[in-house]
């Protein structure tokens, strides 16, 4: 995205010696016999020429007699020439101020990523700075660092950096409130809702395309968001003006894990936030999702809308062997009508056991 200026300010006012300069030189006169011609001291005609002094109507209408250049149209470029020095002054001031704000925005989140990832080609910083606020919706840093303040805990893992992880909260939001859902969120429509997506997740069939149109249909934005460096996002889900927002990252091309993700940020939609008691908003990020309640109450929500606990309650026990495991639970999954990737995954999830032996069908389709 970029900004565009209707009235440009130059970079470099110019003054009307540098015209007379050139039209001199044309003219083959030098500055001494110009000088003498006008009845001036060539130091003042020197200075005027480099703009150190400024032309007078005194002085213009001696050119105009001398050369007919326009005495008019000389202190016409006079005045321009004084009007863009304030300009030029003006949006210096306004650029340093813009570079001090981006350097206190860039302590709370990496600027230079979030402008890349938001597609915005300004080049002065005046300019980034209005695409910047024009997209996160939040004009002082000092806001923005309130909110960030213990908002993400401390991870014993690497890539969970917390300023890292804000730039990918605000490209998020910034991102998927462009989307603007066909249908009206309706919380009584949580099964239904539920059921589609469970259907599309087991299929796996374009699955992206076919949970967008699904969440769109009942009123919910979603989009998938790319992580950013040393920030390890499953997904993020919050609600704003009644409309519900889910993103996810695929940080794992694996449909078992996208499933998750998804329904995961769908249990905090209706378990945390259609209320109004839960008022912050937390990504959902690996190795403490487990600490809060609400965090357990949303695992649990999608592993029972993927595997309802009744059924999971009656599926075969196998002895722990890899092997086994994975063709008794392939076989299940068929009987079932499951995705045999999904119920594999909620194996892994539930016993730590991750050896599996992957295949193509594992991916997001």
């Amino acid at each position: 995205m970029e900004t565009r200026n209707e009235n440009p300010t130059p970079w470099i006012a110019t003054h009307p010696g540098i015209i007379l300069k050139l039209e001199l030189e044309e003219r083959g006169i030098s500055q001494k016999e110009f000088a003498e011609m006008l009845d001036i001291q060539k130091s003042h005609l020197n200075e005027i020429i480099k703009g150190k002094r400024p032309m007078t109507n005194s002085v213009a209408d001696k050119i105009e007699d001398v050369l007919s250049i326009s005495s008019v149209s000389l202190m016409n470029l006079q005045t321009q020439y004084e009007y863009d020095l304030r300009q030029i002054e003006s949006r210096s001031i306004e650029e340093q101020e813009a570079i001090n704000k981006l350097k206190l925005f860039d302590e709370i989140f990496d600027v230079k990523t979030l402008l890349k990832r938001l597609g915005c080609t300004c080049k002065t910083s005046v300019e980034k700075l209005r695409c910047l606020i024009a997209e996160i919706q939040q004009h002082e840093p000092a806001e923005l660092k309130l909110e960030a303040n213990g908002m993400f805990k401390k991870s014993s893992k690497t890539g969970q950096d917390p300023r890292m992880l804000m730039t990918w909260k605000l490209l998020a939001e910034a991102t998927v409130r462009k989307i603007k859902p066909f249908g009206v969120f309706q919380p009584e429509k949580q099964d239904s809702l539920v059921k589609e997506l469970t259907e599309a997740f087991h299929q796996n069939r374009n699955t992206i395309n076919t949970i967008t149109r699904v969440f769109s249909k009942y009123g919910i934005a979603f989009c998938v968001v790319k992580k950013v460096e040393k920030a390890s996002i499953d997904g993020y889900s919050f609600i704003d003006n009644n409309i519900p927002y889910v993103v996810v990252t695929e940080r794992f091309d694996r449909i078992d894990n996208l499933a998750f993700a998804v329904l995961h940020e769908v249990g905090h939609v209706f378990l945390h936030y259609l209320d109004g008691t839960q008022k912050e908003f937390h990504l959902s990020i690996p190795d403490y999702d487990n600490e809060s309640l609400e965090e357990r109450e949303a695992n649990a929500f999608a592993a029972n809308a993927l595997i309802s606990s009744n059924l999971w309650k009656n599926a075969p026990k196998v002895r722990v062997n890899p092997l086994a495991i994975q063709k008794t639970y392939t076989d299940w999954a068929s009987v079932n009508g499951f995705n045999k990737w999904i119920v594999l995954g909620r194996i892994s999830y539930e016993t730590g056991m991750y050896k599996f032996k992957s295949d193509d069908s594992r991916r997001i389709n």
